[in-house]
């Protein structure tokens, strides 16, 4: 998950936080506040500007992994960055100028399928990698005024192309998606699931529509419930016996 600036940034109640070199943007909302975009007054070279993040955002972990990235793999060394824009637990982005962004994350973005230009984010260069960690440029998209009707326009892409949405980009995830040369797109590849064959699909159908079996949980153990990495390792087709025996099993729950 990546949440970048969007429409639905209230700009009423955005602050602004000055350090010598650059200006944190954060958003109050109910009395807390959340991040919404740093930049960098006057880049310096991407060691510098990493190092200028790390002590004026105060992110040691999360800023030593794209320090560690880029002095292993010596990718990048040559560009600058001009802020960071987007943030997913385990992926940062970074606005390093003429309309691109660099992704640093401990995903591989391509892990389970192929890039598809028909709804993906424009990708400059490759992927590259360094001891679990991946870097990779991609096209900068405009982010503000995403609606439905853009979210719409990703996922008709997608299922035309086979894959179904991951359970990190539900209907009115704005968030997940840009514009670039006026055509909508998908910022997070792994947003994106290979499709499980028609028999896998209906059992799994008929499993959460039809099982009468009810497990109560009391809201107090949902809302104490720790956050979790959402697995979008696709799932593997059923046979026809384990397809069956699935469905028999729900059957039996209706006596």
């Amino acid at each position: 998950m990546i949440l970048p600036i969007n429409s639905a940034v209230s700009f009423k109640s955005i602050e602004k936080i000055n350090y010598p070199n650059a200006v944190k943007y954060i958003n109050w909302v109910d009395g807390e506040d959340s991040f919404v975009k740093y930049t960098i007054n006057k880049p310096q070279g991407i060691i510098l500007d990493l190092e200028q993040c790390k002590t004026d955002l105060n992110w040691k972990n999360r800023i030593d992994t794209a320090l560690k990235f880029i002095k292993g793999s010596k990718k990048f060394c040559n560009e600058k960055i001009n802020g960071i824009i987007g943030l997913g637990g385990l992926t940062t982005v970074f606005d390093i100028g003429n309309g691109r962004v660099l992704k640093i994350s401990e995903e591989n973005p391509f892990e389970y399928r192929k890039f598809n230009p028909k709804f993906d984010i424009p990708l400059i260069g490759n992927v590259e990698h360094y001891d679990g960690i991946y870097g990779y440029i991609q096209a900068k998209a405009d982010t503000k005024n995403i609606g439905l009707k853009n979210v719409l326009a990703v996922k008709r892409k997608m299922k035309r192309a086979g894959y179904d949405s991951s359970a990190d980009f539900g209907n009115h995830r704005t968030d997940q998606v840009g514009i670039y040369n006026g055509k909508s797109y998908l910022l997070d590849s792994r947003c994106a699931v290979k499709r499980n064959n028609f028999i896998t699909r209906f059992t799994r159908w008929f499993e959460k529509h039809f099982n009468r079996v009810i497990i109560a949980r009391s809201i107090d153990d949902i809302i104490d419930m720790p956050m979790e990495h959402i697995n979008e390792k696709p799932l593997p087709n059923y046979t026809f016996n384990e397809a069956f025996s699935r469905i028999k099993k729900v059957i039996k729950t209706w006596k």
